[in-house]
C-alpha cells in the first residue's frame, strides 16, 4: 500500500477503493456541471441530461426501454422519471399500440430545453476534453480504458475473481 503522507485517506487505501474515489469525482462532475446547467437557466438534473436527450432522439418511451438504453436500473429510472414530470420536462402517455402501457414524451419546455442542452453538451464536451486530457494525457484513451474496464467486469464480476484467487 501507497504512503498516505501526502493523499487522502482513501486514496491510501489503494485500488480497493476505486470506486470510493471514482464517485467522489462523478459527485464533482455532476455538482459542477448542475451549477452550469443552473447558469444556462436549465432545470434539468444533471443526472437526468441522457433520459432528456435520449427523448428528445427517440421520441417516447417507456421506463424499462429508457433504464436499458441507458444501463441503470429500472427503479432509479422510474424515480427520475418522476422527478422529471414534476419539473414539466417529461410526461406520461399512452402507448399507441397498447394503452396498458405507459411512456414517457418530453413536454413543450422539455423539448426546449432539450435543444438547449444539446448547444451546451457541444461546449461541455471540449471542456470535458481539456479535463481528461490534463488528467490522463489522453481523453480518448481514457474513455477507451473505462470502456475496457466494463467488458472486463461483465466477464468476469468481482465476486467471482475474489472466489477465484485464494490468497496463500
Amino acid at each position: 500500500m501507497r504512503s498516505t503522507a501526502n493523499m487522502d485517506f482513501v486514496t491510501g487505501l489503494g485500488p480497493a477503493f476505486v470506486a470510493h474515489r471514482l464517485r467522489r469525482l462523478s459527485d464533482r462532475f455532476v455538482d459542477e456541471i448542475g451549477e452550469a446547467l443552473a447558469e444556462e437557466k436549465l432545470s434539468i438534473p444533471p443526472r437526468s441530461a441522457s433520459t432528456i436527450l435520449l427523448l428528445a432522439e427517440r421520441g417516447p418511451m417507456g421506463p424499462v426501454a429508457i433504464a436499458r438504453t441507458l444501463q441503470f436500473s429500472h427503479p432509479m429510472m422510474v424515480r427520475a422519471l418522476r422527478v422529471l414530470e414534476q419539473l414539466g420536462l417529461v410526461r406520461t402517455v399512452g402507448d399507441p399500440s397498447d394503452q396498458r402501457r405507459r411512456m414517457s414524451a418530453l413536454t413543450a419546455r422539455g423539448r426546449k430545453e432539450a435543444a438547449i442542452l444539446k448547444r451546451f453538451n457541444d461546449r461541455l464536451n471540449r471542456v470535458m476534453r481539456e479535463v481528461l486530457d490534463e488528467g490522463s494525457g489522453n481523453a480518448d484513451a481514457f474513455l477507451d480504458t473505462l470502456d475496457t474496464i466494463v467488458s472486463s467486469l461483465d466477464r468476469r464480476p468481482i465476486p467471482t475473481r475474489l472466489n477465484m484467487k485464494v490468497d496463500a
